[in-house]
């Protein structure tokens, strides 16, 4: 089996990325060797890669479905936000520099042949690819500049498929407005189409399933019903998820709730362990939490100043006084500092920290990306893998946290403050169960039984590969490969 398939959508979050997951897993576990694909992707979640370079969260989901190392080959334009009409641009896996976005709709096709041999080199290197399109792939006012759609499929003659969720309603419509407002040079190349997210009885799709089939003179491969897995993609699966306590007395963490959140995947762990989780976006909400987090940002100084304006930074320091715990990761760690020098980021010079943790952070104009391995230094010698992204170095006048594989000593560890820039912290099992019992014999507290994070993450995946196999036509699919 060789070819490449394309699978682009009606909109957004309409479940192209889960439906790439899925389908790698399925031709990974039959032995083919399967890569995943996205020519630009938008996202604040990122991964590290094996050539220290950065991609899009869900393409490193992806990876890991193909049972693969993520690459930059995979993801080779990711575009991070950084602030209203500003973003970040990472070409294959490395900053360029940052955008306007008059100046991105304007620029982007000379990234054009960047994509398009990042995607012939990582299909000479595998059978499959199964690439994933970005949002709508009938923007019409945008086909000029599309690096992620069906210019990809013009280009490289890849079949598509388009999705289409059921659940916002108008799917048939809108599936019948992709293939008719398409120039037919594009809507040539769509194959058929995949419905999504279904609530209720397929049977009741049926006839228009059918017509649409009729007009469009097209098959439908499937309908997938809704199914609630925990996947991270662009997002992460703590976005706006709050969970109850599963038993009176047991540990409560909350998260702050920053405007340019960035890599809240580091929390994901904590879903999957099934700790009693809450988003602090208000200074009340921090009555009853024992953890507090503050996640990694992409606007360090911005989302410093609206944890002033909020009142959640005066909070914070009531927590402490109360007995309460406080963890900050990258952004979150930087703010917690005296003193913040930016001329990179924010551009705004010598800042204020928040004063909880001695030490300053300087800005430079290199991104630090690695892979990393260490240890914990508290509460125990527990090993740790992670990832580095930040701009800002940290010089802290603290005891360290962490102890990294080349000797270099990291973090800070202040009382009940800990702090860190390595992403990841919480992924080992061992580290991630050592913190919270700390926390929790400390604040009198209980934790629900521990979880194995990888058998976990692997466990949905394979969910996702196990319902396609139950709902898609697969064999009509895997016949567009080689057309």
């Amino acid at each position: 089996m060789t070819g490449a398939l394309l699978v682009v959508g009606t909109g957004s979050n309409v479940g192209k990325s889960t439906i790439v997951t899925g389908l790698v897993r399925i031709l990974a576990r039959r032995g083919v060797a399967v890569a995943p694909f996205k020519g630009q992707n938008m996202a604040l979640n990122a991964a590290v890669t094996v050539e220290g370079g950065e991609i899009g969260r869900a393409q490193a989901v992806q990876a890991r479905a193909a049972w693969r190392d993520p690459s930059v080959l995979m993801n080779p334009i990711l575009v991070k936000p950084t602030g209203p009409g500003r973003s970040q641009l990472v070409v294959l896996g490395k900053p360029a520099g940052e955008l306007r976005a008059a100046a991105w709709l304007e620029g982007r096709r000379g990234l054009w042949p960047i994509v398009l041999d990042a995607f012939d080199e990582l299909r000479s290197s595998v059978d499959v690819v199964i690439a994933e399109g970005a949002g709508s792939a009938a923007e019409i006012n945008l086909l000029s500049g599309d690096l992620t759609n069906l210019a990809l499929a013009e280009a490289r003659g890849v079949p598509a498929v388009l999705v289409g969720d059921v659940d916002r309603g108008g799917v048939f419509a809108s599936i019948y407005g992709h293939y008719t407002v398409l120039p037919p040079s594009l809507a040539r190349h769509l194959h058929g189409f995949v419905i999504t997210k279904l609530r209720g009885d397929p049977g009741l799709l049926g006839p228009g399933v059918r017509e649409l089939e009729d007009r469009l003179a097209t098959r439908c491969y499937g309908v997938v019903p809704w199914h609630e897995i925990a996947l991270p993609a662009e997002d992460s699966l703590v976005r706006h998820r709050a969970t109850a306590p599963r038993a009176p007395g047991q540990l409560r963490v909350g998260v702050v709730a920053l405007p340019h959140l960035a890599n809240e995947t580091d929390l994901d762990p904590l879903v999957a362990e099934g700790v009693a989780l809450s988003w602090i976006d208000d200074p009340s909400r921090l009555s009853g939490v024992d953890l507090v987090i503050v996640p990694g940002s992409k606007a360090t100084v911005a989302d410093l100043g609206w944890l002033r304006a909020s009142g959640i930074a005066a909070a914070l320091e009531d927590h402490l006084r109360e007995g309460g715990w406080l963890l900050g990761i990258c952004a979150g760690y930087q703010m917690l500092v005296d003193v913040i020098d930016d001329p990179v980021e924010s551009g705004e010079g010598t800042v204020a920290g928040l004063g909880l943790v001695r030490g300053r952070v300087r800005f430079g104009p290199e991104k630090v990306l690695a892979l990393v391995e260490g240890s914990l230094r508290w509460p125990e010698a527990a090993s740790v893998r992670g990832y580095l992204m930040h701009h800002g170095r940290v010089v802290s006048e603290e005891e360290p946290f962490v102890a990294l594989g080349d000797g270099q000593l990291e973090g800070a560890r202040r009382g009940r403050i800990l702090a860190t820039a390595v992403h990841g912290i919480l992924d080992d099992d061992r580290a991630r169960r050592a913190l919270l019992e700390a926390v929790a014999e400390d604040r009198g507290r209980t934790l629900p039984p521990p979880v194995a994070f990888a058998a976990y993450q692997e466990a949905r995946i394979d969910e996702v590969a196990d319902l396609l196999e139950e709902h898609l036509a697969l064999d009509a699919l895997w016949g567009l490969l080689g057309s």
